[in-house]
């Protein structure tokens, strides 16, 4: 396993349950870290606070991945701070629970945006922060739905597939930059993802479970690549 100290890591969607577990396990290998999110700036400034108070160097901002120049501005951010990034982890995610003869194209816009165009931006403007020699890793969370569908959201497995789909194209093109690319499809995961909706989450997954995962494909040797894993509760 390889240590990760001095490693600069950027978490997109930082301020959820995966990203705040995430974070907090990094805390403890001595990385830099580069963290944002759309929603809740309360949280991700109270994280940011934990972070620095265990002796983290840290970059926070409110980024909506959606938006071109908001994603190079925080990438060109973080590089300029630190030099160079080597890890990123893409987080977001958003399924909106509707029949598809009543979802809007608002709502269609939105669960592709989020799911399939926030990775593409962030990966692009991650690419060249990356130091060829030292090489790179991005870690896109996807979904055990982008693999097996199911009547309840349609739309959302269908994006989760798209990222999934991307993730290995991507993996093959930009092998030349000796960047590493590996696809996480957690099962179904008990964090605030689920909203108000009535879903029972006593066997599901927890957040630290899934930064594990993460973690373990951060520390293993370089040589190594992890190209797709999924995982879910034993107990579902």
């Amino acid at each position: 396993m390889r240590d990760l100290m001095g490693k600069v890591v950027v978490v997109v969607g930082a301020s959820g349950g995966m990203g705040q577990a995430i974070c907090k396990q990094l805390s403890n290998e001595g990385v830099r870290l580069g963290i944002t999110s759309k929603n809740e700036p309360e949280l991700l400034k109270s994280l940011e606070q934990e972070l620095i108070n265990k002796g983290l160097e840290v970059v926070s901002d409110i980024v909506d991945v959606t938006k071109e120049d908001e994603v190079k501005d925080f990438f060109a951010t973080v590089k300029n701070k630190f030099g160079k990034i080597d890890i990123l982890i893409n987080l977001p995610g958003i399924s909106i629970p509707a029949k598809i003869s009543e979802m809007t194209m608002e709502q269609y816009n939105l669960t592709m945006d989020i799911n399939v165009m926030g990775p593409f931006l962030c990966s692009k403007h991650f690419i060249p922060c990356v130091d060829a020699e030292a090489g790179g890793l991005i870690i896109n969370v996807s979904s055990m739905a982008g693999k097996r569908a199911n009547p309840n959201a349609p739309l959302y497995c269908t994006a989760k597939a798209a990222l999934n789909m991307f993730s290995d194209g991507m993996a093959m093109q930009i092998k030349e930059n000796n960047i590493k690319v590996t696809t996480l499809s957690p099962g179904g995961t008990d964090t605030g993802f689920w909203g108000d909706r009535k879903v029972n989450r006593e066997k599901f997954l927890k957040a630290d479970d899934v930064a594990d995962v993460m973690l373990f494909v951060m520390k293993s040797n370089n040589y190594i690549v992890f190209h797709d894993i999924a995982f879910e509760s034993f107990m579902n």
